[in-house]
């Protein structure tokens, strides 16, 4: 069973590899299944066994990066979580997915997969900072999506450029909040950050 197992998830790896080659290149002509086949070395029944059509590969490689930056949170304490551990996680697995995501979430190949992806972290980042308002309108739920809109987009740029180090996105992020962002939030809008740093 298990040598089954092994086998069928190379030949899926197989596909999906096959695909990601021909969609990073072929910008202007759509992706076919004779294609893949063609670049794979496997015949059309192969590809039909394991999916149902060439958006079903694409779906695949989506789905797992999705797995991938959910797992990364749920096992992370999100009661109080660590960006000291957090951080490294978070861009190893962003440099060990960086061929996927550049052009899918970076280069919004996808858009709509760009937007899920992002706004995941939006979510989950918005919960971590505890934000708590005292009195909720649409003005101040917009400002603070603004406000982790764009903190989520300077990691993903920091990560993507391979300029700035997260490490410095991170302590820009928190030079931010605790310098002015906190202040102006609380006496303006009535909006408490309880996460005090992100990382120490």
């Amino acid at each position: 069973m298990r040598t089954y197992e092994a086998a069928r998830n190379r030949t899926m790896m197989c596909i999906q590899e096959s695909f990601w080659e021909l969609y990073i290149t072929q910008e202007k002509r759509r992706v076919t299944v004779e294609d893949v086949c063609r670049n794979a070395g496997i015949t059309r029944s192969t590809f039909y066994y394991y999916y149902n059509d060439i958006s079903d590969v694409l779906d695949s490689i989506k789905q797992k990066q999705m797995d991938l930056i959910r797992d990364l949170f749920e096992t992370s304490n999100n009661e109080s979580r660590d960006f000291q551990s957090f951080i490294p996680r978070f861009q190893e697995l962003f440099v060990e997915n960086e061929r996927y995501l550049t052009p899918l979430v970076m280069e919004y190949r996808d858009p709509e997969f760009s937007m899920r992806y992002r706004s995941y972290i939006e979510d989950r980042m918005f919960n971590d900072l505890r934000i708590n308002v005292e009195e909720p309108s649409t003005q101040i739920a917009e400002t603070l999506s603004v406000i982790v809109s764009g903190l989520v987009h300077m990691f993903l740029n920091c990560l993507a450029s391979h300029i700035i180090t997260l490490e410095d996105a991170d302590n820009l992020s928190n030079g931010m909040i605790n310098t002015g962002l906190r202040w102006i939030l609380k006496e303006k809008y009535g909006v408490n950050i309880g996460f005090r740093r992100m990382a120490d």
